[in-house]
């Protein structure tokens, strides 16, 4: 049975967005903008584009080794006498620099990296971390002694070992079992914007794919509007959350058996011999492969991000456990029922479909 919070903290203005009775076609839709977006009277944001997988927040996002469900490029950057390296763009350098810290433990001498989507800690107790060279909240050094990657709880690898994976953060967090944690990717429906509109977070938001749609949460901010959680892929593409496959590296012994064969989106095999070595009739692999959540959705994705109804929240920590029931049952609270967004959907026109965001 679902119950609506009393002291539920939500920010509402009313909208002038009509739907017809006779057919629940909706009447005076706005004019979408030059992206495509369409934005309606309470702030509600409504936009078809692509979805891109975002593991951050997830146990297994980021591994030692580089082996976690996403690169270690998309969470860090390169510090050089004080200058950022943008990893995304220098990938081969930063992969390699990062294995030098790892390596010398991040101390004294190793490379320097800015971590923004994995947590860092002092080397030595009682320290103080080192903001980056542009501060921004969470953001800190690591390597050359100033600090160091954080590891999480131990998890299951394909090869039946266990494995401290790094980790890994989302700009918007929740409370849970009494504490403060980071929302988790692998079973959190979330919704990742651009940094301008960090103002969106935590907002609710209503995503459908084909025939399955879920309410959701801006759980993250990111370089554009396009990015979902691993639980947002599943829901959109099956209706339901699975647990997580153990990490890689899957071992060339084991390469194309049941830890790879069964892989589904948004999980995928990447060897480390590229394209060339993956599994298919005839071929022996030669190399080692790492499961990635990296199968995003082409096109066809409708979200109505809710941008004045959120959860009651203090700062950028939702005050209450989010999860997929409470979700619904904030949006229906705030007067947005599944029948309604339906409706708004329904505003885009011929001429903004196809628009892709980013990702």
């Amino acid at each position: 049975m679902r119950s609506q919070n009393p002291v539920l903290a939500l920010a509402l203005v009313a909208t002038s967005f009509g739907v017809g009775s006779a057919v629940g076609q909706p009447t005076g839709c706005p004019v979408a903008d030059a992206a495509g977006h369409i934005v309606f009277a309470d702030g509600a944001i409504l936009m078809e584009t692509k979805l891109a997988v975002n593991p951050d927040g997830a146990a297994a996002s980021y591994l030692p080794g580089d082996h976690g469900l996403t690169y270690l490029n998309n969470g860090v950057n390169l510090s050089r006498g004080g200058k950022k390296v943008g990893c995304v763009a220098n990938q081969a350098l930063c992969a390699s620099e990062w294995r030098r810290a790892e390596l010398g433990a991040f101390g004294s001498g190793t490379p320097e990296f800015c971590v923004f989507a994995i947590e860092a800690e002092p080397i030595l107790p009682g320290s103080s971390l080192v903001p980056c060279e542009r501060p921004r909240e969470g953001r800190f050094l690591v390597g050359n002694g100033k600090g160091q990657p954080k590891l999480g709880d131990a998890i299951a690898s394909v090869s039946g070992t266990s494995v401290r994976p790094y980790v890994s953060t989302t700009s918007l967090r929740h409370r849970k079992d009494g504490k403060t944690a980071y929302l988790d990717s692998g079973a959190i429906p979330g919704l990742v914007v651009p940094l301008e509109r960090a103002d969106l977070k935590g907002s609710l938001a209503w995503v459908r794919y084909g025939a399955h749609s879920t309410f959701a949460i801006v759980s993250d901010t990111g370089p554009a509007f396009g990015e979902g959680s691993v639980a947002l892929h599943q829901l959109l593409r099956t209706g339901a959350v699975t647990p997580l496959p153990a990490v890689g590296p899957i071992p060339v012994g084991a390469r194309c058996g049941p830890a790879e064969s069964g892989l589904l989106p948004p999980f995928q095999s990447k060897p480390d011999g590229g394209k060339a070595d993956r599994c298919r009739t005839g071929h022996k692999p030669g190399t080692s492969a790492d499961i990635r959540a990296y199968e995003g959705i082409g096109r066809g994705v409708v979200s109505v991000i809710l941008a004045r109804a959120k959860p009651p929240m203090t700062g950028s920590t939702v005050s209450e456990e989010v999860t997929t029931d409470r979700l619904r049952n904030w949006a229906d609270a705030a007067g947005y029922g599944t029948s309604k967004l339906e409706a708004m959907a329904r505003c885009l026109s011929s001429a903004s479909r196809g628009v892709k965001g980013g990702g």
